[in-house]
């Protein structure tokens, strides 16, 4: 079986993953199940200098004696801002459906089939899970970024790393709020998600959209001191956090409606 849909992604990712793909294949022989890109790769928001390049492997066994003989290929891959692969089997992704319910729907819907099966072609969740999810990442998030404030609130670089750091780990819970309100897939670029955030739920997003326009690391965001910021964006996930906890779904499985690159 050949490699497959690397056509699909940019040219400079083309040029890093076939090598890395074309060893993971020779070496995994038989074990081999699947590999398949996901994340912002496979979408209009990549960007070469910010952006990681994440692809999932699926075998038939993840002990660490089959894992072992990949090491090598993934310390190359490392230096070319490839992120260490997800190894899963088809039995743990059918278990943990309930507990990664974000994750796998974010892993479903940007998904590029590189080799073999198409092994999140028939994966659904529950609506209620994904609510769950939703409201742990927001107030654990909330705890998390406070803590961190305690400890950094002097080093104004460290809190403006914390801040976007906080934002980037959140844009898969901006767009599952939507998902559950609306019961369809979000919009695919992460400036649509904030601009219907703030019109479906009158959040103020602005904040938000500063810190994904904001590409300089001066211990400033938008202008403003990040100590400063810090607060408007606290206040903000406040909101949603609330929001998410009164928020009423049908216990349902999610309904994909928009046609996947790359499935099968």
């Amino acid at each position: 079986m050949d490699i497959k849909n690397l056509e699909k992604l940019s040219e400079n990712v083309q040029k890093t993953l076939k090598p890395v793909i074309d060893d993971l294949v020779e070496i995994n022989e038989e074990e081999l199940v699947s590999i398949f890109a996901y994340g912002s790769v496979t979408g209009p928001d990549y960007s070469p200098k910010g952006s990681d390049i994440n692809i999932a492997v699926v075998l038939k066994d993840t002990s660490l004696g089959k894992l072992k003989p990949s090491l090598c290929t993934l310390k190359k891959a490392l230096k070319k801002k490839i992120t260490v692969p997800l190894f899963l089997t088809p039995s743990y992704i059918k278990m943990s459906l309930d507990t990664f319910p974000m994750e796998f729907i974010g892993m479903k819907e940007s998904r590029l089939v590189l080799f073999g099966e198409d092994v999140l072609a028939d994966v659904e969740v529950k609506t209620e899970d994904v609510r769950r999810e939703c409201e742990y990442q927001l107030k654990g998030k909330l705890l998390t970024i406070r803590q961190a404030y305690m400890e950094q609130a002097l080093t104004r670089k460290g809190l403006e790393g914390l801040i976007k750091q906080s934002f980037r780990a959140l844009m898969p819970v901006f767009r599952n709020i939507l998902r559950l309100k609306n019961g369809r897939t979000p919009p695919e670029t992460r400036e649509e998600v904030l601009c219907q955030l703030n019109e479906q739920f009158d959040v103020d997003t602005a904040a938000f959209l500063t810190v994904l326009h904001d590409n300089k690391t001066d211990g400033r965001i938008g202008g403003k001191d990040a100590e400063e910021f810090l607060s408007e964006f606290l206040d903000q996930l406040e909101r949603l956090s609330v929001i998410i906890d009164n928020l009423d779904v049908k216990v349902q499985t999610t309904d994909f409606r928009r046609e996947v690159p790359g499935g099968e």
